[in-house]
């Protein structure tokens, strides 16, 4: 297992635990649609610079079939629907018990994998996805 590959990992949990718990604040006043308008165009303004200094970014995709273009819109679409989804969520339930929730997804990961590419789930993901299951059913139920 590649180090880098890990601290980006625990980066990026350590981080969607600061933004659940600023987006709960936020959303007290704001509307899902509004924070992930503003969530989309910060993006955007903020990664324009890299993209345009990092020339190699956007030529890795100048050869990219149609078909890939295809996965990539829909992995949009579907991030676009997910951080509304999740924003809703945080709003209505509180960013800890949408968390519980949100955190199922390595479940869905290897369900799609498995349906979608045929990617074949070892013990270890199956025995984690239980885990998932029974650690979050453990905290509703105490909650």
């Amino acid at each position: 297992m590649s180090s880098t590959g890990l601290l980006y990992a625990i980066g990026a949990a350590v981080t969607w635990g600061l933004v659940y718990t600023i987006d709960q604040r936020v959303l007290r006043g704001a509307s899902p649609f509004a924070l992930l308008f503003i969530d989309s165009l910060l993006t955007a303004i903020l990664l324009l610079p890299i993209v345009f200094f990092q020339k190699n970014a956007l030529a890795s995709l100048s050869g990219t079939s149609g078909k890939l273009w295809l996965l990539i819109i829909i992995s949009l679409a579907l991030a676009a629907f997910a951080n509304f989804f999740i924003f809703s969520s945080i709003k209505i339930l509180g960013a800890s018990t949408a968390s519980i929730f949100e955190i199922a997804y390595p479940f869905f990961v290897v369900i799609f994998s498995y349906f979608a590419f045929r990617a074949t789930p070892n013990l270890y993901f199956l025995l984690g996805a239980l885990l998932i299951f029974v650690g979050s059913a453990i905290i509703l139920a105490l909650a």
